[in-house]
């Protein structure tokens, strides 16, 4: 543990770290309650699939809670948390780098606190980190535009930091009818919807199933994957698949036509009244129909009916409603060790950044590192204190 000040009070804060599969797990139901106290409902959800998918493979996920100072931190409770950041450590052939990340590039599911103290969670997450033997890590957090954020970490450890800032659109505000609903889109936008979802019903009579559940044989599963326009690994859509059946707040929709076929799927969570889109799969053989935006379609005026407030497409969407989308700032903080092991890793994620492209490499750290040439800034450093301002609106 590292205790500290995090928002203005001496000691009144203390971090818990949390590392491993099962440690981590074992909080979803913590994190899911936590986000939604923190107007930030949905961030938490799905916890089980992202540290299974396969995007996550060799990576270590740690925890690191923001409890109350002398809090029991053997079983912690939700009310002695007052803010979490859920990150990972790369490891190589199974050993630890001591280099963190978040493997959230929308910054939606990586900083849970109240609004107004990301920055200030950020700030005291890397510095337990860094007092557990980290070299870099990297903390991303969202906020809508206009927010300002201005601060300065003040750590124990001695460090380097730099931070940048980046758009980010991924959320479509509901209203109370598809009507008007419809109304925030574009003239073309709405045109299509409307369009391609009548061209599609005239063909293929179709039906959606707002409960798909587990309706669908493995054999089903496979020849929509098989099929479809983009197929993934089985096995991954497989879990995609269970998740959004078994996983709390999970949802699954289908688009089936009068001979049973399954030509959509959309899978996600809920949470309050927000929605959250993670996956869609669509069959091929229907482009002239354009069966993605005729499901589109079919799911936001069933998601509006049901009374959610806000979709967020997670991963944005290059459908044309996606210029409709608030357009929110991600902040990504990098703190690294003053030491020649982080002076050395920045210059191996230089290096994989000149060959990314080559590789197929895509990670947010060797995109910012590797592929910047930073100006770090010394860590403002007290004895106990750990001290962070961001403005609030």
């Amino acid at each position: 543990m590292v205790a500290g000040s995090v928002f203005g009070s001496p000691d009144l804060f203390q971090a818990l770290v949390l590392s491993g599969h099962g440690e981590v797990l074992a909080q979803s139901s913590l994190l899911e309650s936590l986000a939604e106290r923190c107007d930030q409902d949905g961030a938490m959800n799905w916890l089980g699939y992202f540290l299974s998918a396969s995007s996550f493979r060799g990576k270590h996920p740690y925890l690191v809670l923001i409890m109350k100072s002398g809090a029991d931190t053997s079983s912690p409770r939700l009310e002695d948390v007052h803010a979490a950041v859920l990150l990972f450590e790369y490891r190589a052939l199974g050993l630890p780098t001591g280099v963190f990340s978040t493997d959230d590039w929308a910054g939606f599911r990586t900083v849970i606190a109240p609004k107004g103290e990301r920055a200030a969670t950020s700030v005291m997450a890397a510095d337990a980190l860094l007092a557990r033997g980290a070299q870099i890590v990297l903390i991303s957090y969202g906020q809508h535009r206009g927010v300002a954020s201005a601060f300065v970490p003040v750590m124990q450890s001695r460090a380097m930091w730099v931070a940048g800032r980046r758009p980010v659109a991924m959320t479509l505000r509901l209203e109370p009818t598809v009507k008007e609903t419809l109304a925030r889109l574009g003239k073309s936008t709405r045109f299509n919807l409307g369009y391609y979802r009548r061209r599609l019903q005239a063909v293929e009579s179709c039906e959606l199933i707002g409960d798909v559940d587990d309706r669908l044989q493995e054999h089903e599963l496979e020849e929509l994957n098989r099929t479809s326009l983009n197929p993934i690994d089985l096995a991954e859509f497989r879990l995609q698949y269970e998740c959004a059946c078994k996983l709390p707040g999970g949802f699954l929709l289908g688009l089936r036509n009068r001979e049973g076929k399954w030509l959509s799927l959309i899978g996600g969570w809920r949470q309050g009244d927000v929605t959250v889109l993670h996956w869609q799969m669509n069959a091929a053989g229907y482009e002239k129909l354009s069966l993605g935006t005729a499901m589109r379609s079919y799911f936001l005026e069933h998601e509006v009916e049901r009374g959610a407030k806000k979709l967020i497409y997670y991963g944005g969407t290059p459908h044309s409603m996606g210029n409709s989308f608030e357009r929110e700032e991600v902040t990504d903080l990098v703190v690294r060790r003053r030491s020649l092991q982080s002076t050395a890793m920045v210059g191996t994620l230089r290096l994989l950044a000149a060959v990314r492209s080559y590789v197929g490499i895509n990670s947010l750290l060797v995109q910012m590192v590797g592929g910047n040439r930073l100006r770090w800034r010394a860590v403002e450093r007290v004895s106990r204190v750990v001290q962070a301002q961001e403005a609030r609106p």
